[in-house]
């Protein structure tokens, strides 16, 4: 095709405003057209068509822009009036179309508001070297959105972007931050319709019209659209969301965020099993107790967790198991989605991963079979609080008798330590004596012989006075964590988390492994010792007291208050205030120190 250089120069106006936040900044539409209209007036400019476009150009594939690209081609402009160059370019590939038109002659022309560029070398050159520069603005403009971006979502665990139904989005004109808070008014409409879903009493369709129709639901009204009802596939992605139970989830990575949750995890859970297969795929590390301390009993492998979903089938009564390919019933096939009030079973498993030993034999038990297991140990050897004050208070009455005595075995070591450097010293003295100067008193085989054998009883004495100063701390200390654990880790174990149950069991034993569906545990020295020390105590409480209402030693201590009372009158049952008396002097009797000290031996 013959390009004439000559023809009159018309011209395409093209204003661009990107939708994205590079550009918020540059001017809008309809600003860009009034000024490029006053450069038409005041050059006497041609233009035969306008062109506006809402779209970035850091990519390439703008709809409109290649259009007019190709009715250039076309012959039916061969010029092109934009506010800016950086209006026509931030992407190598769009620049390079447009240099090229120029270079074939398509092109004569480009004005902008402050510069033309004509179609020789000079102002190709330049287009191309502004084009350049118009695209590293944008790259690292876009970095620095990114790492911005990033700071806030893993640092500040907050939402960047427009917010999820639900929420809204606040910016504060002062510190010129933005951030999400939860909508009052749709938030608990939202939570509300969801809750129906996980009750079972309505299917996803039927909660979905109720939020919409019966209870007015309107999106959030912005500048171009909301104040419509939810659309049901919008109300399908709310549901599989997992940003409402409060895990944030970008291509980077994701984190638990700080915003307001609508749902628990284990809601959230149950809302992918009503789901059916309608459910987004989401994080399923589940942070399951006990893994970490036990062993299989058959080849001394790791035991893994893993959880299993039920559904009876509300129709038919079918049982299924709910897998990722399992959508509806086998049986009726009628869809899980579309079930009322199904009843959905929640299993979870601990088995031998068979790493070691594929062919291992052993077989999963439940968690409850397993947690029952461990709360029956801890019940052996569980006591009461008023008992473990008492042996505590006990321990430090004997921790002052001890500390007596290893004052004494400290004076006697520190003197031994004196004694063996004076011995040492006169030694020395021996060897350096003038009339021992050819060996006569003390040779130097002797010297060095009787030396050796007082540094290593230098040394031997120094280790045992360090061990003398930390063995009473250090027993006292590990004795008083050991009845604070008896009597608490019951409570710890039914009201922990996780990591605080595995520390429970942990505590039980050094062997702790899963064998023929049962949890076989090396009890711990010290949990034996107490348990049989306070079955002792027991025997003595029964002993003591023949009537049958009072059998357990929180029951009489429970009476002590008034005990004193009773012994300073009379009773009219004799044996029984002398049973009360001599249980209410239980501290003194000899009966049960021997159970604390053979604790303390151990």
């Amino acid at each position: 095709m013959d390009i004439d250089i000559d023809k009159p120069i018309k011209f395409f106006m093209y204003c661009r405003k990107s939708s994205e936040g590079e550009d918020r900044q540059t001017a809008s539409l309809g600003s860009q057209k009034k000024e490029l209209m006053e450069i038409v007036e005041k050059d006497d400019l041609k233009v035969v068509k306008v062109y506006e476009e809402s779209q970035s150009a850091h990519h390439k594939g703008r709809p409109i822009f290649d259009k007019m690209l190709k009715e250039i081609i076309q012959g039916k402009a061969n010029g092109l009036l934009v506010w800016n160059l950086n209006r026509v370019s931030r992407n190598s590939r769009d620049a390079s179309d447009v240099i090229e038109l120029m270079d074939e002659g398509y092109l004569q022309e480009i004005r902008t508001k402050n510069v033309t560029y004509r179609n020789n070398s000079d102002d190709k050159a330049n287009i191309g070297q502004d084009l350049v520069m118009s695209k590293k603005y944008s790259d690292s403009l876009s970095e620095v959105v990114k790492r911005g971006n990033k700071e806030k979502f893993f640092e500040r665990r907050e939402w960047s972007g427009v917010a999820k139904p639900g929420y809204m989005n606040l910016f504060d004109p002062i510190t010129r931050k933005s951030s999400i808070a939860v909508d009052q008014e749709r938030f608990n409409l939202l939570k509300q319709s969801a809750k129906l879903v996980l009750s079972g009493t309505h299917t996803v369709g039927q909660a979905w019209y109720k939020l919409n129709k019966e209870w007015g639901y309107r999106t959030r009204q912005m500048h171009t659209e909301g104040g419509k009802e939810l659309a049901r596939a919008t109300f399908y992605r709310f549901l599989s969301d997992p940003f409402y139970y409060g895990l944030m989830v970008r291509k980077e990575g994701q984190v638990m965020g700080r915003h307001t949750p609508m749902f628990t995890k284990d809601e959230f859970d149950l809302l992918q099993i009503r789901l059916g297969r309608k459910g987004k795929p989401h994080r399923t590390d589940h942070e399951y107790p006990y893994k970490s301390v036990l062993k299989c009993g058959e080849c001394g492998g790791a035991i893994t967790a893993q959880e299993k979903w039920q559904i009876i089938c509300p129709f038919c009564k079918k049982k299924f198991h709910k897998g990722k390919l399992t959508d509806s019933c086998p049986k009726c096939h009628i869809k899980i989605e579309d079930m009322t009030n199904p009843k959905v079973l929640h299993y979870i498993y601990y088995g031998c991963t068979k790493q070691i030993h594929p062919n291992c034999t052993q077989k999963d038990i439940e968690i409850r079979n397993l947690e029952k297991t461990i709360d029956e140990e801890l019940t052996k050897f569980e006591i009461p609080k008023e008992f473990t004050d008492w042996a505590i208070k006990y321990l430090n009455e004997v921790n002052v008798v001890t500390e007596n005595d290893q004052n004494e075995v400290a004076k006697h070591l520190h003197n031994q330590y004196e004694g063996c450097l004076l011995q040492i010293q006169s030694l020395l003295n021996l060897k350096t004596r003038p009339d021992n100067a050819d060996g006569s008193l003390l040779s130097e085989e002797e010297y060095a012989t009787q030396r050796k054998q007082l540094m290593e009883q230098k040394e031997t004495i120094a280790t045992q006075m360090k061990k003398a100063d930390e063995s009473v701390n250090n027993w006292v200390s590990l004795t008083e964590e050991t009845f604070k654990f008896a009597c608490y880790a019951r409570y710890w174990f039914a009201n922990g988390d996780a990591k605080t149950r595995t520390m429970v069991l942990s505590k039980l034993g050094n062997n702790l492994v899963i064998k023929d569906r049962k949890l076989q545990i090396d009890q711990s020295q010290a949990f034996f010792l107490i348990e049989k020390g306070y079955n002792g105590i027991k025997e003595v409480a029964h002993s003591l007291e023949p009537n049958k209402e009072i059998v357990t030693p929180i029951q009489m201590l429970s009476l002590e208050p008034i005990c004193t009372t009773w012994r300073r009158g009379r009773d009219s049952n004799s044996r029984r205030a002398c049973a009360l008396s001599s249980f209410q002097d239980y501290r003194t009797r000899p009966t049960m120190r021997p159970l604390l000290n053979n604790f303390l031996r151990y």
